[in-house]
């Protein structure tokens, strides 16, 4: 079986428009959980005591930072009051 380079992979699967969404959607994910993470700890904050602050479960805290899935402009500004912060969105 012939092997291929991860440059090669990428650009292949840059080409294919569903797997490029993925990709995006999955960039999108990782910016709000390292976003969310730094500022929890900027803060001094664990997640326990976030979500005590936010009304936001611990649960779904851990979820943000972890990726798996994507909050809402609502779960994040909740989330940015508690800690003291506002939310900003940049559309690029």
């Amino acid at each position: 079986m012939p092997t291929m380079s991860f440059e090669r992979h990428l650009a292949k699967v840059k080409d294919d428009p569903i797997a490029r969404e993925k990709i995006e959607e999955e960039s999108r994910r990782l910016d709000a959980a390292v976003a969310l993470m730094r500022a929890r700890e900027e803060a001094g904050l664990s997640q326990e005591q976030l979500a005590a602050l936010s009304h936001i479960s611990r649960s779904t805290i851990n979820r943000i930072e972890k990726a798996r899935i994507s909050p809402s402009i609502r779960t994040l500004d909740a989330l940015a009051q508690a800690m003291g912060k506002r939310v900003s969105v940049i559309i690029s």
